[in-house]
């Protein structure tokens, strides 16, 4: 046995000795999927595969790289192996062979690119002075992407998802079609069209499927359970004729059905591969005993799942986790806070306790009472670093010396311009479409649209149009060009300087020019899954408070998970649909799982309602003699003496 073998516990090392056919790895909270991934790379490598034939998907780069960077110290070949995103590897196929599409080059739109294209459609169409409401091109965007994420019809998604629109089904079923022609015509690609152009290849060009297949004979997919129908068509297409894949997931952790990830997915799994191992790793080594069998009460009380036991591997036993009942949500943010500060007295730091919660609303309270302690917060979540104004401007003008065509960057970049209004720049756009010569944009714009306004922007692609200019030297032009531009537009201006310092050196690490268009697919790819944008300020020692989707895989010493009551977890829209109150069941279970020494759930039966006090009943979830067996409670009450029954039953 290799050395770093017995680093491992038996389930785990089975896994990554299993190394040919297809299996199936259901990896319980806290189970250490990580560190098989890594090592089965390694095994794989040991036993003379070569590393360029393994392919490794994730749902963010920065995890594919770090499981490779463990990897490659075990083995250095594993540098070579190949790892990403779905959609990072989807733009990895069709960079490679776009022809087959018939394109010959292609750009990817992130979310506000394509919300304006959707603009231009609506008004291409006449749609945009309808006199009644009408969706807007964010609400648009959603329809189309949720249709192809969940293999929907545009019109199913809206009679599901937002039937105040049905009355305009065929007016956004034509904006749809517009749109696919408009993205068509100019080479451009969104992230769904990324998935849906790799599975056009694997599934109708069987004899490039069949070389891609031989190319990653060996495939691993992590987070198997996020997965939505086409990516799983997806790994079944890479997979059939060699049959060498190992996914691994957590059936319990399936929450992102809104995505359009579906549960379906790994439970369906062994029917796509019939000859399919399973394993199962159910040793904990992140909560001790009896968190875990709060958790495994919960698990036991799923529909559709895989049967599992969590224990504590490292045999840690604790306090038996809590239920704070209290009468109104104040009561409850008052008593977490209370607790937050004994904890930090007893030494558990503000970083080491987290607040969960299952939406953004219900946290109010709790911001309102900590801010009154002086005690420091981060809410998780935030936009995302490249999707910043300040960060999406600077990006346009780089997109222009890749694609000078690019539409979407060259009206940004002239918006920018005092001055230019949508009308001109409308029309600078229009004539340079049409010319014909094969002219620079600095060239274009001094002869055509010579203008005072534009003369520094002229000058500004003079300088990035120069081969004599390294990247280092083209990036402080543009600083030094939009910090003016940057200083009118914004009161924060440091703050987002700083960002644009970070940019700077993320850029830098693209060696040349020639891979800037490289640079730019990467960074529309490192989508915000990775994780939320965070300024200075909040990366000071805080509480964090975070939705429960947002903490999904991290882990902290104390959990408060509030809002423990019907309407709330689970939610009130997942009330007829089954499906739905399934994935809040796996919500609950995930909120649990990132405790590792104490847990307090907590839940206000008195809630407001347009003023009037409403009595709410605790959570279908823990609502059971047997669920309550498990924890101690406590009754937080500042007016009266109240019990458990009188006030959920």
């Amino acid at each position: 046995m290799s050395d770093f073998l017995y680093k491992l516990n038996p389930a785990q090392r089975e896994v990554v000795q299993y190394l040919n056919g297809p299996c199936l790895v259901v990896a319980g909270a806290g189970s250490g999927k990580t560190l098989v991934i890594e090592y089965r790379v390694v095994n794989l490598i040991n036993h003379n595969i070569n590393p360029s034939q393994i392919l490794l998907l994730t749902f963010t780069r920065k995890a594919a790289t770090q499981m490779l960077l463990r990897a490659a110290k075990h083995n250095y070949q594993a540098r070579n192996v190949s790892g990403g995103t779905f959609h990072s590897f989807a733009y990895s196929i069709l960079n490679k062979y776009s022809k087959v599409l018939k394109l010959n080059t292609f750009v990817i739109l992130d979310e506000e690119d394509s919300q304006q294209v959707i603009s231009w459609c609506t008004k291409q169409l006449g749609l945009d002075k309808l006199e009644k409401p009408f969706p807007k091109k964010d609400q648009l965007r959603k329809i189309f992407a949720s249709s192809i994420n969940k293999n929907l019809s545009v019109e199913k998604i809206i009679e599901d998802e937002y039937p105040v629109f049905s009355d305009w089904t065929s007016e956004i079923i034509k904006i749809n079609k517009k749109y696919q022609e408009i993205k068509k015509e100019h080479g451009y690609m969104d992230y769904e069209d990324l998935l849906v152009n790799l599975y056009y290849i694997l599934k109708e060009q069987e004899k490039l499927r069949s070389y891609i297949s031989q190319q990653f004979c060996y495939i691993m997919v992590d987070e198997y359970q996020d997965t939505n129908t086409l990516q799983a068509e997806i790994v079944y297409l890479m997979a059939k004729e060699h049959q060498n894949i190992c996914v691994v997931g957590d059936d319990a952790q399936s929450i992102y059905r809104f995505r359009g990830a579906t549960h379906r997915n790994i439970m369906t799994f062994v029917n796509k591969f019939p000859n399919c191992k399973v394993f199962k790793l159910e040793a904990n080594y992140r909560s001790q005993q009896k968190i875990l069998d709060v958790a495994n009460a919960i698990l036991s009380q799923m529909r559709h799942r895989y049967f599992k036991q969590l224990y504590s591997a490292k045999q840690l036993t604790g306090e038996m986790p809590y239920l704070i009942l209290c009468r109104n949500s104040f009561n409850e943010a008052s008593w977490i806070a209370d607790k937050i500060s004994e904890n930090l007295n007893k030494g558990i730091t503000l970083a080491e306790q987290a607040v969960l919660f299952r939406s953004s609303y219900v946290s109010i309270p709790v911001q309102i009472e900590l801010q009154k302690r002086s005690i420091p917060f981060k809410v998780w979540g935030g936009m995302a670093f490249q999707e910043t104004a300040h960060v999406k401007d600077l990006l346009s003008y780089f997109r222009l010396l890749v694609n000078p065509m690019d539409e979407i960057a060259l009206r940004r970049v002239l918006l920018l311009v005092d001055g230019i209004g949508p009308k001109t720049a409308q029309q600078i756009i229009k004539e340079f479409r049409f010319c014909k010569n094969n002219i620079s944009l600095a060239n274009f714009l001094s002869q055509r649209f010579h203008r005072p306004q534009l003369e520094r922007l002229i000058s500004l692609f003079k300088k990035l149009e120069d081969p004599s200019y390294n990247l280092k030297r083209k990036y402080e032009c543009l600083l030094h060009y939009y910090k003016p531009i940057l200083e009118n537009k914004y009161d924060d201006v440091l703050d987002r300087l700083q960002d644009l310092e970070v940019l700077k050196e993320i850029i830098l690490r693209y060696e040349d020019l020639r891979d800037i268009e490289n640079f730019l697919a990467d960074f529309v790819l490192e989508i915000s899954e990775d994780q939320p944008y965070l300024t200075q300020e909040t990366k000071k020692e805080s509480v964090t408070l975070s939705t429960i989707h947002s903490a999904k895989g991290l882990e902290w010493r104390v959990v408060f998970v509030m809002g423990l009551v019907e309407g709330v977890l689970p939610s009130s829209f997942s009330f007829d649909n089954p499906d739905a109150l399934d994935e809040e069941h796996r919500l609950l279970y995930v909120a649990l799982t990132r405790a590792k020494e104490m847990l307090f759930l907590s839940a206000s039966y008195e809630q407001s309602s347009y003023g009037l006090p409403q009595t709410k009943r605790l959570s279908r979830f823990i609502d059971s003699k047997f669920i309550l067996s498990y924890l101690k409670s406590i009754i937080v009450d500042y007016n009266s003496c109240i019990t458990i029954s009188n006030c959920y039953e």
